[in-house]
């Protein structure tokens, strides 16, 4: 069967070319067999692609040109197979062809002037003929036109004319070009003038909300009155950034480098977040949470050997004495040790308590232990607040709990120790559905400690912290997982 080729679109739109041969090259080369217009046909490279019969059938190849080619309007990376009616196209919009298979007895195309490009055509040579003789009438056509006085005037004429008539159009032309430009000019200018003052309007906005917060965080500052020194160190330090970040915006707004205006107004917008998120955490009444907490709180050794005692802390969750801490802290960091022995002393107390272990968590870092020969009950932490959707990135947060356990300070009465706690305050940066992150405003705080939202529920228990920002940066566990885990103890 020969391949026949239907030219659909393109300079030579309506063509039809039948070949034999075993390799029909594609481009617009005059040495190809299947040859588009060079100077019409631009999607088509010089050498586009080769179609080629493959035994029976016939197989279409790019030749890595520059615009690819598509069989059925899809491109093509590897040999492809043709079947009868398959459209290619050379180019994603460059000419497309129809191919065929017809008989052999169908004869091949002629390349003759009428399947070639009129620019490739044969043309006479300068004073000479050309290969096909040349009509009488038509070879004294133009002796006749170049006759002085004929209709229509000389050719000196025409050409005055004719330059006439351009030099008017590059006129207009040219006004057209200026009106377009004097606009393009007219609105760029506009739109910087405009840019400039909408840039003008967001610097003072930014320096009106950067003094409110500033304001704001004097006010949160004298209004902690002491109660979390941590919180109010951080305050100060925060308005000692923003106030810094401030000063460096207005001085490159006034040297117009828009790099570092852009990098500081990042950086002075992230600061002044951090400021409000603190201010907002100076507003929460921390006395009453500690107050309503606070003896609730207990300090716990754990023995795993002669020499081997660990502290860590504990709050009560029900009056008959079961209270939530870690489990790394009642069975070592592989959470596979046995105690030897446990014990715990209240907040403002110092009476010890003997212990029991009831029940470790097996998904997460949380345990159960019991006192034991209790007298009476036990006061409990207000609440416990296990709906996750509650809390969210910015809630301030607080904290009750005995960091470095014994090595802190602790109160007295005669000669027995009385265990006191160290209160800390913190503000949600990231809620995950296994973890609530917290940057924090106090000393490192001692794992199993309970976190108190602003109406003094638990909402987590913390566990541990990143390593490198001295307690800064803390981690807890949802207070959901706490629920759960208590729902299966008696």
């Amino acid at each position: 069967m020969k391949a026949q080729l239907h030219i659909l679109s393109g300079a030579r739109a309506g063509q039809i070319e039948v070949h034999s041969g075993s390799e029909i090259t594609v481009g617009r080369h005059p040495s190809n067999v299947l040859r588009f217009d060079p100077e019409r046909d631009l999607d088509v490279s010089t050498r586009h692609a080769v179609i080629a019969r493959s035994g029976n059938s016939w197989v279409v190849r790019d030749l890595q040109s520059r615009n690819g080619t598509l069989v059925n309007g899809h491109r093509i990376i590897a040999d492809t197979k043709l079947g009868d009616t398959d459209q290619i196209r050379f180019g994603a919009e460059g000419p497309a062809v129809e191919f065929r298979l017809v008989a052999d007895s169908v004869p091949d195309t002629l390349l003759g002037t009428e399947n070639v490009p009129t620019h490739d055509r044969p043309r006479a040579p300068a004073g000479g003929q050309t290969d096909r003789p040349v009509p009488a009438a038509a070879a004294a056509a133009p002796a006749a036109r170049v006759t002085a006085g004929a209709p229509g005037g000389s050719t000196t004429q025409r050409i005055r004319v004719e330059v006439a008539k351009q030099t008017q159009k590059l006129r207009y032309v040219s006004t057209v070009l200026v009106v377009v430009l004097l606009v393009a000019v007219t609105g760029f200018f506009a739109f910087n003038y405009r840019q400039e003052q909408l840039r003008q309007a967001e610097a003072t906005a930014m320096r009106l909300r950067v003094d409110s917060i500033l304001r704001a965080s004097e006010d949160a500052v004298k209004a902690l009155q002491g109660q979390v020194a941590g919180l109010a160190d951080a305050l100060k330090g925060s308005q000692v950034q923003v106030q810094k970040l401030q000063t460096e915006l207005a001085s490159a707004q006034a040297s117009g480098n828009k790099t570092q205006i852009a990098d500081l107004s990042r950086r002075l917008t992230a600061a002044s977040d951090v400021l409000r998120n603190q201010q907002a955490a100076a507003q929460v009444d921390y006395r009453g949470i500690n107050a309503a907490n606070q003896r609730s709180v207990a300090l716990v050794w754990v023995k795993f050997g002669p020499r081997e005692v660990y502290t860590g802390t504990a709050f009560a969750i029900r009056k008959d004495g079961i209270m939530v801490t870690n489990r790394h802290v009642v069975a070592g960091e592989s959470g596979t040790r046995h105690p030897l022995d446990m014990a715990l002393k209240f907040a403002d107390s110092y009476q010890t308590f003997k212990a029991s272990l009831v029940k470790i968590s097996p998904e997460t870092d949380l345990a159960i232990i019991k006192v034991e020969n209790l007298d009476g009950v036990v006061p409990t932490v207000h609440g416990l607040n296990a709906r996750p959707d509650t809390i969210q990135a910015g809630d301030p947060v607080a904290m009750i709990g005995f960091p470095l356990g014994v090595e802190l300070p602790m109160g007295s009465e005669g000669d027995r120790i009385v265990a006191k706690t160290t209160f800390g305050a913190g503000i949600i940066s990231k809620v995950l559905p296994d973890k609530v992150q917290i940057d924090g405003y106090s000393a490192q705080g001692a794992s199993g400690s309970p976190i108190f939202d602003g109406n003094g529920d638990v909402v987590a228990v913390l566990y541990g912290g990143q390593e490198g920002t001295n307690g800064r940066v803390l981690y807890g566990v949802p207070a959901s997982y706490v629920s759960k885990l208590l729902q299966s103890v008696n």
